[in-house]
């Protein structure tokens, strides 16, 4: 049962998405129908590919609501399987790209990484 500060994070986090530099993504689940989504997205540049000299490939972090129609439910994600169709740099196409880490969330968010 959700409690007063959980309850306060969820509607809060209404409003958090509405703000400018929140960006349309798709979220593709492993099951389940595709549905396009608000998210805030931090974009750091690549990182290094562990045991590959000199091999990078991106990672970028997801900001989403923590709701099954808005967002994505922190109950149905599939790290590994799930994937979000998102631009690697603002203003460009958008790749389709695997969530490899769910970092952290709460009653209101999701902070997702994604490669």
């Amino acid at each position: 049962m959700p409690d007063a500060f959980d309850e306060t994070l969820t509607a809060s986090s209404d409003a958090f998405f509405q703000l400018p530099g929140a960006e349309y993504v798709t979220y593709v689940p492993a099951s389940g129908s595709a549905r396009r989504i608000r998210a805030v997205i931090y974009r750091p540049g690549p990182e290094q590919l562990p045991g590959v000299a000199g091999g990078s490939r991106p990672a970028i972090e997801v900001l989403v609501k923590n709701d099954s129609t808005a967002g994505i439910a922190s109950d149905e994600i599939d790290r590994g399987g799930d994937k979000i169709q998102i631009a690697p740099t603002v203003n460009k196409k958008p790749v389709t790209m695997r969530i490899a880490e769910l970092i952290n969330h709460d009653a209101g968010c999701l902070l997702l990484k994604v490669q």
